[in-house]
């Protein structure tokens, strides 16, 4: 694949093996389950810095659709972290830096989602230069805290609950319940699964079969616009590299 400017963040575990729908080790799994996601949002990252000055005009609507869903993506996740995590496990943890940091980048991709919104309304023409100069506002930023969150809810971290696994079970079951209910999933499933590396995790994301089934086959057809969005990404719906926007 090319050169993208924003690293991945490395495994500490191997989660090939990993049962994500088993939280018998709700300690190790957070941190594995956070990472995968992360890696997720990264992979969008680097796919809209990397295809906005190849958008050719026939594809910028579809481009910004697939900007806004990876944006509207991260928007869910952190409100679900919030809401949920961050104010069960400030019980026992300082989590006011991760709050701090949602905080650092909030402004530069609200900035970027009004000119996305704009072009896709037509009231601004499409600048690839342009779009990619706003995306670098604020992803250095974003990039920094989804690194940077991993160590505080690491699995040494997590004994801190050792006492109370239950209630961390059902935190972690409330934030799976939350990102399931997100407005539009028959765009964000198939965004998961085109910038996830299946072969890396093939037990993930945590969802029954039949469901993950859908999202894979279904849902990226369901709407024919929305169709169009994942020729933007890096990955199949099996997680197989596919041929890059602007290489054919």
């Amino acid at each position: 694949m090319s050169t993208e400017p924003y690293a991945l963040i490395p495994l500490s575990q191997n989660p090939v093996i990993a049962k994500f729908d088993d939280l018998d080790d709700v300690q190790s799994w957070l941190a594995i389950d956070m990472t995968l996601i992360h890696n997720v949002f990264i992979r969008g990252l680097n796919s809209i810095w990397r295809n906005a000055p190849l958008v050719k005009p026939a594809d910028v609507n579809a481009f910004a659709g697939y900007c806004l869903t990876c944006t509207a993506f991260i928007h869910y996740h952190h409100h679900g972290e919030e809401s949920l995590i961050f104010p069960f496990l400030q019980t026992k943890l300082d989590m006011g830096h991760n709050l701090e940091q949602h905080r650092a980048f909030q402004e530069g991709m609200d900035a970027f989602e009004s000119y996305i919104k704009n072009v896709e309304g037509k009231k601004e023409e499409y600048d690839g230069a342009k779009a990619r100069h706003l995306l670098e506002a604020f992803a250095g930023p974003l990039i920094q805290h989804l690194h940077d969150e991993i160590p505080t809810i690491s699995p040494e971290r997590m004994k801190a609950f050792d006492d109370d696994k239950e209630g961390l079970r059902g935190m972690v079951k409330k934030f799976e319940e939350h990102l399931k209910a997100q407005p539009d999933k028959l765009a964000v499933f198939p965004f998961a699964a085109t910038h996830h590396v299946h072969k890396e995790a093939p037990n993930w994301p945590p969802a029954p079969a039949l469901i993950m089934w859908f999202a894979k086959n279904i849902a990226p057809w369901r709407h024919p616009r929305q169709a169009l969005y994942w020729k933007f990404s890096p990955f199949t719906t099996n997680g197989e590299p596919q041929t890059l926007y602007g290489t054919a």
